[in-house]
């Protein structure tokens, strides 16, 4: 068990020992992964963990000195990560410019090929640009919104990974969470966007396509922002690696699709 100096410093001299100290404490063991360790102490608010042998002898103490130190380069790794880069292993004036380079070029070409994804779905709609060039003002307004909410989302659920407020048995809970907050931000920015494209004179068929297009794809891309962490969680993938430019990438191609088709159905082109 584990008893604190201040609860034997007041304890009554004819006190037992073991009526005073905690036949059950945490501890982690010596192969426990250090953000892991974190995570307990903010949890239980300790200030020092105690670390056990496979026989659960005391072997060491972790404190909370070394906790903050963990915590303040794991979330290091995790903004660059959400950044679209592999972590620095050294501080940032310390590595080369070549070592910097080399850390973002993979995410960067990675990107670059999946970026293409969004050419390849405007050649092969091409035949409806050329009919109605107006679907082309919308674009931008298109996926940059889808891009926004499901970054939005990604790094909510991220964070909560992180802290433990979503763990693994939670995830069906967090998904419809963010369905439902999806569809309610979807019917603001649908109706926003059907009043904007009406102001810009267009047809009231092409503000309603805009207007569900906007619906579908904020409602996408929130699910997706939720489904990929969650899903690299369960697969004991660090979420922050398919975050940040993967998903924007990804959400611009899918999102233009949806516009597309939907313009298609409701246009009839």
């Amino acid at each position: 068990g584990v008893i604190s100096l201040r609860q034997l410093i007041i304890a009554a001299p004819a006190a037992l020992v073991a009526d005073l100290m905690d036949p059950e404490p945490v501890s982690v063991t010596v192969g426990s992964d250090q953000e892991t360790c974190a995570q307990l102490m903010s949890r239980y608010s300790l200030l020092a963990l105690p670390v056990v042998d496979v026989n659960n002898r005391l072997v060491g103490i972790i404190t909370i000195d070394d906790v903050v130190d963990v915590l303040q380069e794991e979330a290091t790794e995790d903004i660059q990560r959400l950044g679209g880069a592999e972590p620095l292993q050294r501080p940032y004036l310390d590595t080369s410019v070549l070592g910097i380079a080399r850390k973002r070029v993979g995410w960067l070409l990675l990107l670059f090929l999946t970026e293409s994804l969004t050419g390849s779905v405007l050649r092969f709609f091409e035949t409806e640009l050329q009919a109605v060039v107006a679907l082309s003002f919308f674009i931008p307004l298109l996926i940059g919104t889808g891009g926004n909410a499901g970054s939005q989302t990604t790094s909510t659920i991220i964070r909560a990974l992180a802290v433990g407020d979503v763990r693994k048995r939670d995830a069906l809970a967090a998904f419809w969470h963010e369905l439902r907050v999806g569809i309610m931000l979807a019917l603001v920015m649908g109706t926003i966007a059907y009043g904007r494209a009406l102001l810009w004179g267009t047809t009231p068929d092409l503000a309603l396509a805009v207007a569900v297009s906007i619906l579908a794809i904020v409602v996408w891309a929130n699910s997706l922002g939720a489904l990929l962490p969650l899903g690299a969680a369960a697969l004991k993938i660090d979420p922050t690696v398919v975050s940040g430019p993967a998903m924007s990438t990804l959400v611009d191609a899918t999102g233009l699709f949806i516009y597309f088709t939907v313009a298609r159905l409701i246009i009839g082109l």
